[in-house]
Formats: structure tokens, C-alpha cells, sequence
């Protein structure tokens, strides 16, 4: 322990990594929970028929496209990288993009074109920050709390009269987005005062950040850096033992016979058998501090386990994997784009206001989307509380056990498709789930599932692999969430694709309906819905 006990004052250190642990996935959240805002701007002709209508899902591909290559070749040269290279250089350039978008937000003449030109690259360098980011951050990512209550307020502060124009939702989106640029200011201030708070520089010290011997040696031992050593009691040993002890001569009476102090004589060495097998018992029978790196199983012992056991973490991380997967091939990318069933909107947006109600009409009007986005985050919450108790708490579970649960998610994303989504474009699949506890449910029981299943995964996975292999955990894990994400936004993509009815429209060139006529939505030119039978 320290020399002299150095205190976090005020928490002040404490607070400073929950923000940069909250910086590490903000810039995501602050474009996922502006939907309304490129709803309507990806509308402003000239626009990209494709883009406006799967812009949620195009979202999540660039953005964990590019994290996805960053985290490859970061576990590649990270540590040729330094602190400075992963945390303050993508805090800068995450806020000087959220800054440039909040000047965008106000330039209403500009077209659904140029703002998808601006956009799409912005979230791919934002990708490749949140990557830097999380390599060299290693501390928990508070994001949840941000997702929840960022989208609420965003929503919020719109007027809800109507169906929104780009002057409508442009001054929400500056504020929005320049509060955003103001928390990653403090993060980047916070960061650098680190070294000069006595308990950051402390940790730094530790850590090995900063590197001063001077000030190592006025604040730390070298206790500080050790592993607890193996501490092994040893009882009386048996007769064959002691025999065997007696054989060997006493450390302490060579050294006194290689001494060239005149106090040890030479003649002191040759001690009697009797002499040494009595001292070998007193030492074995006191606690003895070992200095050895100890291997918790032998290889003999590892290959005599099973299939399921041998091949333990990699199990956990595909299950990790699909966890990501499932939760990113309905969440947000689809379920942004569901209303309440009593919304009369035909296409996204939804209806602001629904006459009299909560918060003015608005809870089930365009403050829904933020709600279904609460609605996971708390469950995500309760998920992680939920996994400190139970009989997966106490041991680990079967790896196989692990894999079928995450599996077994991709119901709750199949469900999620036939409730009542407002797509920029007709929903072609039917509204089975024709109730607004329908969403709540779904969505709050997959953030619940993938916190329970991601905490789980964390609490054991370590323990699966050998001391000589546990540096992979961190790299692999994440990989593994980064691959899943990549994965589970290529669903998205497609499954929006797929299930909507894609119509020519004043930006350019679109797939016709079903073949042999139906009913096509189209815009209205003031912004409301008409239909119109295909000819």
C-alpha cells in the first residue's frame, strides 16, 4: 500500500471516469436518439430514396463497420500507442465533429443529400474514436443512463404541433448537439487534470502512465506493484519427507560456509543429521511465502476435461457475439420506428401529439421512441443487478447453457417486427402485437436479457482461461461485441429492406410495390400521408 494514504477527494477522480467512461459511446447515442431530426432532414429534396428510408440501420452499419476494422488493427499496434494517442487525441475529434454538426443542424437549406454526405462519414470517424477509445480507456461505459434520458429531452423540446419542418426540429438539434460537444469538453478537461489531482497522478503512477522515480519512490512501495505472493501452510511432513529433507544441507549453513566473516567459523557447517531434520520439520510447519508462478491445472488435467469445459471462453465469447447481434438487428435500427397503435401516422414520423393525455399527448405520440428507449435501458440496468444473484452468481454457467440463451433472444427480435412500425415507407408484415405493452415489454425484456447475459459472460469468462492466456480476454471479448454489432446492423439494414413497400419519390429512383398492384403510400406535399391505388 501507498506510503502515504491518498485520498480521492470529493470523488473528484471518480467523477472524472464516469464521464470519460460515458464519452466512450455518447457520440453513438447522440445520433441514434435524434430520429426525428433525420426523419425530417433526410427528407428535404434533393434526397436519397435509400437513405431516408433505412437511415437507422445505416446508422449502425457505418458506425460499427469502421469500429470493427479500428478495433482490429488497434489490437494489432496498441501498444506502440500512447495514452494521449487513445484518449485525448478521439475526445478532441469527437467534439469538434459534434460541434460541426450542431452547426449543420441550423443550416436548414441544406438537402437530404448533403446531409447524408456529412452524416454517414461523421459516424464512420466517430466509430474509429469510439474504438481508440475503447482501447485505452478501462473503465465501465455508464451509456445507458445517457440513451435513456438524452432521446426524452431531445423529444421533448420540440413543440409537437404537427408534422415537423426542418425549421422545427433545427433549434432542438443545436442544443442537443451542442450539449453533447459541452460533455465532451469536460470530459477532455477532465482528462487533463488527471496528473495534477494527487490521487489521479497516483493512479497514473501506478499504472505506469507517468513515470518519475523520484515521485514513485516518495509515494508507492514496491508493494504496490506485486501480485499477492501463494501463501502455503505446510503440515508435519511425513517420515519419507523428513528423510529426504535431511539429505540436503540447510541455505543458511552454506552461506555461513562460504562466509568470509571471522564471527562464522567453517567448521559450523557440518551440522548433524539429527540437528537438520529438526529445524526441516520447524520451517515446514510455519506458513511459507512462495515467489512462483503457480499454473491452476496441469495440461494432463485440461485435456481430461470435456469438450464443453476445454473450449469454455470461446463458447463465451460467439455467445457474446449473438447477444450483440440479436439486440443490434431490432435495436434501435427497427424499433425506432414504432408508434403507439393509436397514432394515426402512416409513415414515419409519428404524430406528435395525440389530443388530450400524458405530457399533453405526447407520451404516445413522438415521445414514444425515447420511452421504448428508457424502457430498455432499464431493463439493461435491472439485468446486470439480476446477475449478481442466482445460481449463475455463485457458479459459472455451462458454456452450452450460455449459447442457447443468446440464441433463444433472437424470439424477441422476430416478435418486435410485428408490432406497429411506422416506416418512412408501408410495413408490409401484419400488425401481429396490436398493443402499445407489446413494445414496452419486448424492448424492456431485450435490454433485461442482454444485461443479465453480458455480465454473466464478464463474471465467468475470465476464469475459463489460463494464467498464460489471460491477456486475450479484453481483445477477444471485445472483438467479439464489435463483430456482433457489425453483424447484427447488416440484419437490420436488410430486414428494413425487405419489409418495406419502396416507392419512386422526388429524390431519386425507388423500387415499385408489390407486383400485380396494391396500395402505395406516398408523401403528400405538405408533408402528410395520402393513398393512392396503383395503377
Amino acid at each position: 500500500m501507498a506510503k502515504e494514504e491518498v485520498q480521492d477527494r470529493f470523488g473528484i477522480v471518480y467523477m472524472i471516469f464516469v464521464l470519460l467512461g460515458t464519452a466512450t459511446l455518447l457520440p453513438w447515442n447522440v445520433f441514434l436518439t435524434e430520429k426525428e431530426f433525420y426523419d425530417v432532414r433526410f427528407q428535404v429534396a434533393p434526397f436519397n430514396e435509400y437513405i431516408a428510408d433505412n437511415f437507422m440501420s445505416l446508422f449502425a452499419l457505418v458506425f460499427n463497420t469502421t469500429n470493427l476494422l479500428a478495433l482490429g488493427v488497434l489490437i494489432q499496434f496498441q501498444r506502440y500507442l500512447s495514452l494521449r494517442v487513445l484518449v485525448a487525441q478521439p475526445l478532441l475529434i469527437t467534439f469538434i465533429m459534434l460541434v460541426a454538426t450542431a452547426g449543420v443542424a441550423v443550416k436548414v437549406s441544406i438537402s437530404g443529400e448533403q446531409m447524408a454526405q456529412f452524416t454517414l462519414p461523421s459516424l464512420g470517424l466517430m466509430g474509429v474514436c469510439t474504438a481508440m477509445l475503447q482501447g485505452g480507456a478501462r473503465y465501465s461505459l455508464p451509456a445507458s443512463s445517457q440513451q435513456c434520458t438524452s432521446g426524452v429531452w431531445c423529444q421533448a423540446s420540440h413543440s409537437g404541433t404537427g408534422v415537423p419542418s426542418a425549421e422545427d426540429v433545427a433549434p432542438a438539434a443545436l442544443v442537443y448537439f451542442g450539449a453533447s460537444a459541452g460533455v465532451l469538453l469536460l470530459c477532455i478537461i477532465g482528462y487533463s487534470l488527471l496528473p495534477y489531482l494527487p490521487y489521479g497522478r497516483y493512479k497514473l503512477l501506478l499504472a505506469g502512465i507517468i513515470d518519475d522515480p523520484k515521485e514513485r519512490d516518495l509515494l508507492t512501495t514496491a508493494e504496490d506493484y506485486i501480485e499477492p505472493l501463494l501463501t502455503i501452510t505446510n503440515s508435519t511432513p511425513a517420515p519419507a519427507a523428513a528423510a529426504a529433507a535431511a539429505a540436503e544441507p540447510d541455505p543458511s549453513q552454506l552461506l555461513a560456509s562460504t562466509s568470509t566473516s571471522p564471527l562464522l567459523p567453517t567448521h559450523h557447517a557440518a551440522a548433524s543429521p539429527a540437528g537438520g531434520v529438526q529445524q526441516q520439520q520447524q520451517q515446514q510447519q510455519r506458513t511459507s511465502t512462495r515467489t512462483a508462478i503457480v499454473s491452476v491445472e496441469s495440461d494432463h488435467s485440461l485435456f481430461t476435461r470435456s469438450w464443453q469445459r476445454r473450449n469454455a471462453f470461446t463458447i463465451y465469447c460467439v455467445a457474446l457475439f449473438n447477444c450483440l447481434a440479436v439486440t443490434m438487428s431490432s435495436h434501435p435500427g427497427i424499433s425506432s420506428f414504432i408508434c403507439s397503435v393509436n397514432n394515426p401516422a402512416l409513415t414515419s414520423p409519428c404524430t406528435s401529439r395525440l389530443g388530450q393525455g400524458p405530457l399533453g399527448g405526447r407520451l404516445f405520440g413522438d415521445l414514444f421512441v425515447p420511452l421504448l428507449y428508457v424502457m430498455f435501458s432499464v431493463g439493461d440496468f435491472l439485468g446486470r443487478l439480476m446477475s449478481g444473484y442466482g445460481p449463475w452468481a455463485r457458479a459459472a454457467p455451462k458454456p452450452l447453457s450460455i449459447l442457447f440463451y443468446s440464441v433463444v433472444r433472437a424470439g424477441i427480435t422476430a416478435a418486435v417486427l410485428f408490432c406497429h412500425l411506422v416506416t418512412p415507407t408501408s410495413w408490409t408484415l401484419p400488425q401481429l402485437l396490436g398493443q402499445d405493452y407489446y413494445p414496452l415489454g419486448l424492448i424492456m425484456l431485450l435490454g433485461l436479457t442482454q444485461g443479465h447475459l453480458i455480465s454473466t459472460i464478464c463474471m465467468h469468462a475470465p476464469a475459463t482461461l489460463q494464467p498464460a492466456h489471460a491477456s486475450r480476454y479484453g481483445p477477444v471479448t471485445s472483438f467479439a461485441i464489435s463483430s456482433g454489432c457489425f453483424l447484427g446492423s447488416f440484419v437490420s439494414l436488410y430486414l428494413a429492406t425487405q419489409f418495406q413497400t419502396h416507392v419512386a419519390g422526388p429524390g431519386g429512383g425507388g423500387g415499385g410495390g408489390p407486383a400485380g398492384g396494391g396500395l402505395v403510400l406516398l408523401r403528400g406535399l405538405g408533408g402528410g400521408n395520402v393513398d393512392m391505388a396503383a395503377m
